[in-house]
């Protein structure tokens, strides 16, 4: 059923509704998917499996979340998102839930692989349908409250993870279990949330797109293709898409890897890690898509351009390689907490502005493919590469040491030139990648700001 025509430019209070429903269950979305990372080490000492067994059990989620987001990103341009999202928060807590019972390497992929199918339909669905209850003028805000679950979530399975994940707690079975199951009955609130007309809220009104019974009863490759082909040769949404990428490249390894690499590098034991990383997740991370939000929707109103919010970008991945470098070499533990805490939060200062300019680059038409897409490319390129790789090199430095041999002498070099130590902290060198993706993400960004062609007051879709 199609929502009432909403006033272009003015967000109603269901429209606010809508936003605290979905900040909610994306909050849920981030607990399930984080606190696999916080029991890492709890799974590693029962079960036995090395670092490159772990990495490609994170890996093997975030593949199958890639390779389902484009299928979501069709289907949410035609049919009813709400039903959608309710569809695929069931399917992420019932499979979060079913890792816990995984008794085998096997099962536990499975499982993971599972939880991706269920969120990479909320993640793709969920942006496109807030992008059409709010105008672009508080489009950026409404984005990063959104975001803002991603550390909160991450924080809270972090530290429920640290501390009922442990063996004379629940153990880490019965922890998944217990954050999973209550996404079940949460699938339920989102199956009646009424369906606006896409683009409505944009200034001026576009030609009518259309909502879900507009379009083809069923989807067809071309229709997919040529969706994809006029999103690919829009340049802004491919910098967008690139720079997101090299982000997530860093961010996700960083995430995945933090407690084990606290834990085996700085020394702290797990419940220390998950609490240092749980207060610079929830504190960092919301600070910064707030400030980020509101910075990104200042400098566009400013600006009249979508340039504002790749000014944003490019400030949070240039800057943030730095407290990133310093965080991985330091052995001072009041430096690297400082300093994982200082990435955090610049790192999170990109992420509302980010989305907001993946939704108001293209066609309120395209929007969902357009995330779908994005999704696509950011783990494919990002953290699809970087948890497997930070494992493997990990594991391989490891084995090294263990039987008596010596790395490539560039390697030792260095790693030894940074203040590391390439036999007893393996996942340190590792690491030393993040910084140089957080780089290379803050000038992707930068040549953003050269492009938009977007000016404020026109239709975001014609650059």
């Amino acid at each position: 059923m199609a929502a009432p025509l909403l006033p272009s430019g003015q967000a109603t209070t269901y429209a606010y509704f809508v936003l605290a429903m979905l900040t909610l269950l994306n909050l849920l979305n981030y607990i399930d998917r984080y606190i696999f990372s916080a029991l890492v080490p709890y799974i590693k000492a029962d079960a036995g499996y090395t670092d490159a067994q772990l990495g490609v059990i994170g890996s093997a989620f975030t593949w199958v979340y890639t390779l389902c987001s484009p299928l979501f990103g069709y289907f949410g341009d035609r049919y009813h998102r709400g039903r959608l999202i309710a569809i695929g928060i069931f399917v992420w807590s019932l499979a979060t839930a079913g890792t816990g019972l995984a008794r085998n390497l096997g099962q536990l992929l499975t499982a993971r692989a599972a939880v991706g199918v269920g969120e990479a339909n909320y993640a793709t669905i969920a942006p496109s349908l807030l992008a059409d209850y709010f105008p672009r003028a508080r489009r950026g805000l409404a984005m990063s409250i959104f975001q803002t679950t991603i550390p909160v979530g991450a924080a809270a399975g972090f530290i429920l993870g640290g501390y009922l994940g442990a063996p004379h707690a629940l153990g880490w079975r019965y922890t998944l279990l217990l954050v999973g199951l209550p996404g079940v009955l949460a699938a339920l609130t989102m199956a009646f949330v009424r369906e606006p007309q896409r683009g409505i809220m944009d200034e001026p009104a576009p030609p009518t797109q259309g909502n879900s019974a507009d379009k083809a009863p069923y989807p067809t490759w071309a229709g997919w293709l040529a969706d994809c082909q006029q999103l690919l040769t829009n340049r802004d949404y491919v910098l967008t898409c690139l720079g997101y990428a090299a982000v997530t490249f860093a961010l996700g390894a960083l995430v995945f890897w933090a407690p084990e690499w606290m834990k085996t590098d700085k020394a702290l034991s797990e419940s220390q890690a998950s609490l240092v990383l749980g207060i610079c997740t929830v504190v960092g991370g919301t600070l910064g898509s707030i400030t980020g939000g509101l910075l990104g929707d200042a400098l566009n109103r400013r600006l009249r351009s979508l340039r504002g919010y790749f000014l944003v970008c490019a400030v949070s991945g240039g800057l943030a390689c730095i407290p990133m470098f310093i965080a991985i070499v330091s052995k001072v533990p009041l430096v690297y907490q400082v300093c994982t805490f200082i990435t955090v939060f610049l790192a999170y200062l990109g992420n509302g502005p980010a989305n907001t300019l993946v939704v108001s680059l293209v066609a309120p038409n395209l929007r969902t493919t357009a995330t779908g897409l994005l999704i696509v490319v950011i783990h494919v390129l990002g953290d699809g590469i970087s948890l497997a790789l930070v494992g493997r090199i990990s594991t391989y430095l490891r084995t090294l040491a263990q039987v008596g041999q010596s790395p490539p002498d560039w390697l030792v070099a260095i790693a030894t030139g940074c203040g590391l130590s390439p036999v007893t902290q393996t996942l340190s060198v590792a690491l030393l990648l993040m910084p140089v993706a957080l780089g290379a993400a803050g000038l992707v960004y930068g040549l953003g700001t050269f492009t938009p062609k977007t000016a404020a007051g026109s239709p975001a879709y014609t650059g």
